[in-house]
């Protein structure tokens, strides 16, 4: 089940990404020539997977450090000195994401953050899942209210720059022009948009620590028996979540406010995580119970999450820059969303075969091998016909 879910949030995660790709450098000019159908993708998109995919995906790593802890535990191994060489390791995996394949990088994010819950892992149930509930909720109510009070956004370290020298390398740099221009992107998004990104990790670290909790709870391995607690969050967080996402989105689609409701704009950002947690206790619910092919079809592609976030990054850049094919200004709204969905369909395909005869995916294996500091087992014994384990 929790890999079917990572994959579905993996599939939110490839579509905004590779809408990001684009829309970044041409955004105004796909939106000029939008026809219905475009439009109606890119609101598809909004509502369904802007920023609930990526709290989704935060959830589920932290619903990974729990699950490993609880293996070391069990194992009495050490895990302080083990988790530090894998979150060392993630780090440099964002970093080569970073730089060779996607501009946009969480790896590091995740890695940083990931470090930063080794001294939580001795807190009490009450408080860390109490801290992260406050990480979560608290900065952008905060950031909202700072923002009505003063009747204007809050500022970044550094002033916005123009996104066209950067599209200009991409699309007619060489490739170590493109890496060199690359590198310095997430650092300078930090720079420019001070406020919405430290609300962002703050929100990151905080779903963390509920995954953590939730493992605490064995929630993730007994849904039948926490039905009532998921039903409960799934019947508020959806709706919620989805209301004041829209009232976020507005922001995003260039629809002006000014003034005390540009804070009720910002403090809206809420829902994105909310209806994320609403998202994944429904499909908890409806995978513990039916979905069983849906389950096996998605599971691999889950299995092989990091493999495939980097293929995709990777993927991407080949189609849009200069350094591929250089078609970002050959797609429309509604094309940019079936390249994405292509783009999942051909990774999922891809893990089904590679599983049928590895046991992990390719970057899956060597971050296991580089955190165990020995070489891990990596071909089956015998190629399965599919994936058994869900």
């Amino acid at each position: 089940m929790i890999d079917s879910i990572r994959a579905i949030a993996l599939l939110g995660v490839i579509v905004m990404n590779i809408g990001a790709m684009v829309m970044r450098f041409v955004g105004p000019e796909i939106m000029a020539n939008a026809a219905p159908v475009d439009l109606g993708a890119m609101l598809l998109d909004l509502a369904l997977f802007q920023g609930k995919a990526r709290s989704a995906f935060a959830f589920l790593f932290g619903v990974g450090f729990g699950i490993l802890l609880r293996r070391a535990e069990r194992e009495q191994t050490n895990f302080t000195a083990f988790y530090l060489r894998r979150m060392g390791v993630l780090i440099l995996f964002g970093l080569i994401n970073q730089a060779f394949f996607f501009w946009g990088d969480i790896l590091v994010l995740y890695g940083l953050l990931g470090l930063a819950m080794l001294p939580l892992r001795k807190l009490s149930d009450h408080l860390l899942l109490r801290l992260g509930l406050v990480l979560i909720l608290v900065p952008p109510l905060l950031v909202g209210l700072l923002e009505a009070w003063l009747s204007h956004p809050l500022g970044g370290l550094i002033p916005p720059e123009d996104s066209a020298p950067f599209f200009s390398i991409l699309m007619t740099g060489s490739y170590g022009e493109v890496v060199a221009a690359n590198l310095p992107q997430t650092a300078l998004r930090y720079a420019v948009d001070t406020a919405h990104m430290v609300v962002y990790a703050s929100g990151v670290f905080g779903l963390f620590m509920l995954g953590a909790w939730c493992v605490r709870k064995n929630i993730p391995f007994d849904a039948q028996a926490h039905r009532k607690l998921l039903r409960q969050i799934a019947l508020v967080g959806l709706p919620l979540g989805l209301s004041l996402s829209a009232v976020h989105a507005t922001r995003l689609l260039g629809i002006p406010v000014h003034g005390p409701l540009g804070g009720a704009v910002t403090a809206a950002y809420v829902g994105l995580p909310v209806m994320a947690l609403g998202a994944i206790s429904a499909l908890a619910l409806w995978f513990e119970t039916s979905a069983g092919f849906l389950q096996r079809s998605l599971a691999p592609v889950g299995r092989m999450a990091l493999t495939n976030y980097l293929a995709s990054g990777l993927l991407g850049g080949l189609v849009f820059y200069g350094y591929g094919l250089g078609l970002a200004r050959a797609f429309s709204g509604a094309g940019i969303n079936l390249l994405a969905l292509c783009l999942f369909l051909l990774l999922a395909l891809f893990s089904h075969a590679w599983l049928a005869r590895f046991r992990v995916g390719p970057a899956e294996w060597l971050w296991r091998c580089l955190s165990e500091l020995r070489v891990q087992p990596f071909r089956r014994a015998a190629p399965l016909q599919l994936v058994q384990r869900v």
